[in-house]
């Protein structure tokens, strides 16, 4: 399955699909959602890429907020993981009874000492992974509070935009939403913009 992996390849028109309502079978090249029907997609794999692309959209329009968006949402998968790590090892310790297991929590900081009382210390453990699920249900609530706003501030009358970009532009052309990339509809925006405030600067 081939996938647009940037913002120099999506479509603009399939990047409000997903922004708006998370249909990431627009990540698929090729699907057109007035001819074919809807394809097969690994939709964790498709949000991995989406991710890169919304990080590269916020560069682009040097949007911070879309850019702190990206950075939050990877830490709290980081804090996810985290915490799947180290249940999976929990897990695997009462199943085995193998201390060579927690080895693998020393890369989140947990050194077990096979010399001193291990119950104590797995009892620590367990308050960390109550601990982490605190952590990663107020990180969650405080996005989605924060970042809501965010995300409908991407959302567009995209139908619209591209005919006032058209007008403003003199392009003599219609702009198609369904081929016109990510980029070049930044970039057609950006000198929207310029034009805009160089017609201003010469009026005045």
């Amino acid at each position: 399955m081939n996938l647009h992996k940037n913002c120099d390849s999506l479509p603009i028109y399939n990047f409000y699909q997903i922004v708006e309502g998370n249909q990431f079978q627009y990540l698929v090249i090729g699907y057109n959602d007035l001819l074919d029907k809807i394809p097969v997609f690994n939709i964790e794999e498709c949000k991995v890429f989406f991710q890169d692309i919304l990080s590269q959209y916020g560069e682009l329009t040097s949007n911070k907020e879309v850019i702190l968006n990206i950075t939050k949402q990877i830490e709290i998968q980081g804090l996810e993981f985290e915490l799947l790590c180290i249940m999976e090892t929990l897990t695997n310790f009462k199943e085995f009874e193998d201390v060579a297991v927690f080895k693998l929590l020393e890369n989140f900081g947990i050194n077990i000492d096979v010399k001193k009382n291990l119950e104590n210390q797995i009892n620590m453990i367990v308050k960390k992974v109550k601990s982490l699920r605190n952590k990663i249900k107020i990180r969650k609530s405080k996005y989605a509070q924060r970042f809501k706003k965010t995300e409908e501030d991407i959302k567009h009358n995209l139908d619209k935009e591209a005919l006032m970009l058209e007008m403003n532009l003199d392009l003599g052309r219609e702009i198609n939403t369904r081929t016109t990339t990510v980029t070049r509809w930044i970039h057609l925006i950006n000198a929207s913009a310029d034009k805009a405030k160089a017609y201003q600067k010469n009026k005045i």
